[in-house]
């Protein structure tokens, strides 16, 4: 029988945590490698893709990673690097599928790309200190599905907006990531919350959000259940390093057991 874990892994910048069945783990560290990799070079090539908050035009044939990042980009408004954790989880949780999985995520530093054939809780996490939390309780998703999360308070990613967590749900977690980081922007005040999705509701692909900001909520499309649950603390996906201004980088692995 298979052993179902929950492998965390750290690489560089990278910080995820990779749950499936354990002979499929491999599969996703390395498509984190290869991924990876492509987006080294290519900033090797021109650092301007990794300081760029605007939508950024390839010169020449990118690769796949590179291309994709560069549409979900385009399609939000948003610099090409706030689609890098969610297509990082995109391409490692694809990798996985194509050897056989059909149960599992990839959270990359809460940007999440799943696929479940049981129903999954998903916390989010938007209140450190507090033992209550709210979650989303996912069915059978049928296919790969991309949930990213944004906040302007929490964690080192950049956001022009002021929100406890912005969530989007979308086709792929590229566009997902990408869509968070602009919805979170546009999130200055309350009543920016009610209008944060508006620009967005056209979007191919995207089917989701969730947007909270002290004590206001908005919601759009076709969301999960959204529940009361008790934070975990050890189920967050964070780097070890993320006190320093400068991830010094390792490769780092361990797994648990877990039931589902």
């Amino acid at each position: 029988m298979s052993e179902f874990v929950l492998a965390k892994l750290e690489m560089e910048e990278t910080a995820a945590t990779i749950a499936a069945d354990r002979q499929y783990v491999e599969f996703a560290v390395d498509a984190i490698k290869a991924a990876r990799l492509d987006i080294e070079r290519q900033i090797r090539k021109d650092d301007f893709f990794v300081t760029t908050l605007e939508p950024y035009e390839l010169r020449g044939s990118g690769s796949k990673v590179l291309n994709r990042m560069c549409e979900a980009a385009r399609a939000a408004g948003v610099g090409p690097m706030a689609t890098v954790a969610g297509g990082i989880a995109q391409e490692a949780l694809e990798g996985m599928v194509a050897q056989g999985c059909s149960h599992g995520w990839v959270d990359n530093g809460g940007d999440v790309a799943m696929i479940l054939e049981h129903p999954a809780t998903v916390e989010v996490f938007s209140n450190p200190g507090s033992s209550a939390a709210i979650a989303l309780e996912m069915e059978p998703t049928g296919g790969i599905i991309g949930m990213c999360t944004s906040s302007g308070r929490l964690g080192h990613s950049i956001s022009f907006g002021d929100t406890d967590a912005a969530v989007a749900i979308a086709a792929d977690a590229y566009l997902a990531d990408a869509l968070a980081t602009a919805i979170g922007n546009l999130v200055k005040d309350g009543p920016s919350v009610q209008t944060c999705f508006d620009g967005f509701k056209h979007l191919r692909g995207f089917t989701g959000g969730l947007v909270l900001r002290d004590g206001d909520v908005a919601m759009y499309g076709k969301l999960p259940k959204i529940v009361n649950t008790e934070h975990n603390p050890e189920r967050v996906t964070s780097h070890s390093k993320m006190s320093s201004s400068k991830y010094l980088g390792r490769t780092y692995l361990d797994s648990e057991e877990v039931k589902t």
